[in-house]
């Protein structure tokens, strides 16, 4: 007999039925849609060009609007590419939201399983910046990819010299620098005369000449000359590489650069950034990088057109870190609803594993995204900052573990610069003397309540003629 006001099951609700599933392959893709629009629901499709275009038909004749994928690897982007220009609405799903129920796993249940989420509402879609912004992202990666390689040449040049243990790191503090080069290609063209080699130095080295000349004095393997002669060339054409990738950036910010009334309107990035004054932009408070080359001041000032706001004026924010937030992001941050979302998406937000109304130990999911990369070693940078954001992130040095106060500021910084970006204001900063006077005022509190809790009370001392705090207490 069945029990009274038992309440019937519930079912879910289906939100989307024009909707598909796809599960990437790296030669073959699977594509799922609803039973009752065909008779064969299942296809496979291979991942040539002509069969993504004839998979865009077939979901176009069984009536699908929106598809949801996994981001499988790099094989995701033609197809997202192909159906994104036939005029499909395509969601990038992580795998992690479609995961399979035990036991149950293959390439047409997957993309079943991912076809039945979609159409009860399950997915979220992952940020994807908009087609304009991809290629400056594709550019600004690439550049940092080549300044990797460049790195690893400079530490095969380095081996090279101290196999044949010629000093030179010792004495001067950058091989790659005006000095450094001076030498390395003298000793590749064949000069192995360490005074003529020392007399190469530039003149704001500190170490002299007869120091560097005994640094210089090395035995000159052939074996070990020649590792450093391939180096030095690698060294080059990274270099090249990246000076051509530098234009292709320029060009694309230029691009994204909304047009301004002005009498420099059609002044490009590359060159000399505009005054201000004819610009209109407001006026940017005096930044904390002084040491700026005019590449540097070029791009800055490029990227304040572009994103509406000067990001390098806020401390511990340099040229690279703007640059690689206006490429994995772009100007508009309205993917994000609230700086809470665009900080959870950073994977900055503290964690929500709960129960039992107790936080639950362990670290929050890791996510590689490269803004917070570059947030997180601004953060480390901010240590040695004078501003407002500098003090606090020492007050969190002293509390904290080194990785939570990094967090903690890296997130701070992801915050402020949503909150410059969304309201098109400029960053003004407080001074480490507001941090200050904020620390003394949280201390008196803390003692005002801790007097209180064991019944005294909290007197200030007075003070005398010439502003110190006099001798009296007050019992």
């Amino acid at each position: 007999m069945p029990r009274k006001g038992r309440r019937k099951a519930e079912s879910l609700e289906i939100v989307t039925r024009d909707c598909a599933g796809i599960d990437i392959g790296k030669d073959t893709h699977y594509v799922a849609v609803d039973p009752e629009r065909c008779e064969e629901p299942v296809r496979s499709f291979d991942a040539f060009t002509p069969d993504l275009e004839e998979m865009a038909a077939w979901l176009s004749s069984c009536g699908v609007e929106k598809v949801a994928m996994e981001s499988t690897s790099v094989y995701w982007m033609p197809v997202f590419e192909v159906l994104d220009r036939a005029g499909f609405e395509v969601m990038l799903v992580p795998p992690r939201m479609t995961k399979q129920i035990s036991g149950r796993k293959s390439d047409v249940l997957d993309c079943q399983w991912i076809r039945q989420l979609l159409s009860y509402g399950l997915l979220r879609g992952a940020f994807r910046p908009g087609d304009a912004v991809c290629p400056l992202r594709s550019y600004v990666r690439q550049a940092k990819r080549l300044t990797d390689d460049r790195s690893r040449s400079v530490l095969h040049m380095q081996k090279a010299l101290t196999e044949m243990n010629v000093r030179l790191d010792s004495v001067i503090t950058d091989i790659t620098g005006v000095t450094g080069q001076r030498i390395l290609r003298a000793i590749i063209d064949g000069e192995r005369d360490p005074r003529r080699l020392a007399a190469l130095r530039d003149g704001r080295i500190k170490a002299s000449h007869d120091r560097i000349a005994a640094a210089l004095q090395g035995t000159w393997r052939e074996e070990h000359v020649f590792a450093l002669t391939q180096a030095m060339q690698r060294f080059d054409f990274l270099t090249e590489q990246i000076a051509t990738c530098e234009t292709q950036i320029a060009m694309q910010i230029d691009s994204l650069t909304p047009p301004h009334d002005g009498p420099d309107d059609d002044q490009l990035p590359g060159s000399p950034g505009p005054s201000r004054s004819g610009t209109g932009l407001p006026k940017a408070p005096r930044s904390n990088h002084a040491k700026r080359t005019a590449k540097e001041r070029a791009t800055a000032e490029a990227l304040h057109r572009m994103m509406g706001v000067d990001l390098t004026v806020i401390p511990a924010i340099g040229v690279n870190t703007a640059l690689t937030i206006a490429a994995e992001i772009g100007p508009d941050f309205s993917a994000f609803p609230s700086a809470q979302h665009f900080s959870s998406w950073l994977g900055l937000a503290p964690g929500t594993r709960i129960s039992g109304g107790k936080s639950l130990p362990g670290r929050a999911p890791k996510a590689i995204n490269k803004v917070a990369q570059s947030l997180r070693m601004a953060a480390m940078s901010a240590r040695r900052s004078q501003a407002f954001i500098g003090a606090r992130h020492r007050g969190r040095l002293a509390r904290k573990d080194a990785p939570v106060a990094i967090t903690a500021t890296a997130r701070e910084l992801a915050c402020l610069i949503y909150t410059l970006v969304t309201r098109a204001e400029e960053y003004v900063e407080r001074g480490i003397e507001t941090y200050e006077r904020r620390r003394v005022d949280r201390s008196v509190s803390n003692l005002g309540r801790r007097a209180k809790q064991l019944g005294y009370q909290l007197v200030r001392m007075p003070e005398d003629t010439d502003g110190t705090i006099g001798a009296e207490s007050i019992a």
